[in-house]
């Protein structure tokens, strides 16, 4: 019963790096929580705020605030368009392998008198519809983890610039 509350109270940058140890080939594809919530603090929202190393301050809050959530949200949506487009690849990957499967099950099922469920070709079918949902399996974990990562640095955000701004995004 511990185990479950260590989880609980886990950091989810520490859940994410977990999660991306998982499902090493798709790690690199997850969204960049850290390298976000990194630029959350450098931005210093809320504060007088730099919007680049070599301009001088911006006096204003309010031009601040401006600069700094250009800033976030810009990078933010390349984290989206990122998780996304690797999304659609593997969607699309395993429509075609579900595709391939199907009729392959078809053309068992029309044999279905001379394969009996201990044949090599039902056996390769039944590892491929495994295998199948194991990595569909995979894609939703990517997928929720992502969805939770997304929703978290938002809510820092908004927590950081004391403005509600994640819900009209999302």
């Amino acid at each position: 019963m511990s185990g479950g509350l260590i989880l609980r109270h886990r950091k989810f940058g520490k859940t994410l790096a977990s999660r991306q140890l998982d499902i090493p080939d798709y790690a690199a594809s997850f969204v960049n929580y850290k390298a976000l919530k990194k630029l959350i603090k450098s931005l210093g929202v809320g504060k007088t705020a730099f919007i680049s190393p070599i301009s001088p301050p911006l006096n204003d809050p309010q031009a601040a605030l401006q600069a700094n959530k250009a800033t976030f949200f810009f990078r933010l949506e390349r984290e989206l368009e990122k998780v996304n487009a690797f999304y659609l690849q593997k969607e699309a990957e395993l429509k075609l392998r579900l595709k391939t499967l199907s009729d392959k099950k078809d053309i068992i099922q029309s044999r279905s008198g001379t394969t009996s469920k201990v044949s090599a070709t039902y056996i390769t079918l039944r590892e491929g519809f495994q295998q199948f949902e194991h990595d569909l399996s995979k894609l939703q974990q990517f997928v929720e983890i992502n969805a939770t990562a997304f929703s978290k640095i938002l809510k820092k955000w908004d927590k950081s610039s004391k403005v509600r701004l994640g819900v009209a995004f999302w």
